[in-house]
């Protein structure tokens, strides 16, 4: 959102993200109601029968994505930032992780709607603080395998590999 903010100090290869339109409804409300319909998205998949799970989620995804673009709701530039941000949350092993992720993406994004680059900077230092400070369900940082550095977790965690 902040690059949408200050297009003007984009470089010109990036100048693809920038939307030309915005659209009936502002920028920050269309990223937020795509954040929500995603989730919905992953709940209905949730509670499917594992053998159509995924092939709902994908074409129910595509279908609301087409009709909200249709219908004036988002622009396609926000259906694309949500969808790189959808398959970047894929890399995520861990799934409380991927959903604390996800919060701090609303919380740095409603900072940075409401005050600019300082909520940007604000948000982001929030993360980090969070991120150092709090625990997971089961006990463990948030950061392990790196903090406390555990070399032949952090092994298992970047090349996928099960406990010996």
């Amino acid at each position: 959102y902040l690059a949408l903010m200050y297009a003007d100090v984009l470089p010109a290869s990036l100048g693809f993200l920038i939307p030309s339109e915005t659209g009936e409804l502002p920028i920050i409300v269309q990223l937020l109601l795509t954040e929500v319909a995603l989730d919905a998205l992953k709940l209905a998949s949730l509670t499917t029968p594992s053998t159509m799970s995924n092939s709902l989620s994908v074409i129910g995804g595509l279908l609301l994505g087409d009709f909200a673009v249709q219908a004036g709701w988002v622009i396609p530039e926000v259906i694309f930032y949500m969808a790189f941000t959808s398959i970047a949350n894929f890399t995520q092993s861990n799934y409380e992780l991927g959903y604390a992720f996800k919060y701090f993406r609303l919380i740095i994004l409603i900072l940075t709607a409401i005050f600019g680059v300082w909520g940007f900077a604000v948000g982001i230092g929030f993360v980090i603080l969070l991120v150092c400070s709090l625990r997971g369900a089961c006990g463990m940082s948030y950061l392990y395998p790196i903090f406390p550095f555990d070399r032949r977790a952090l092994r298992r965690l970047i090349l996928r590999t099960k406990k010996n």
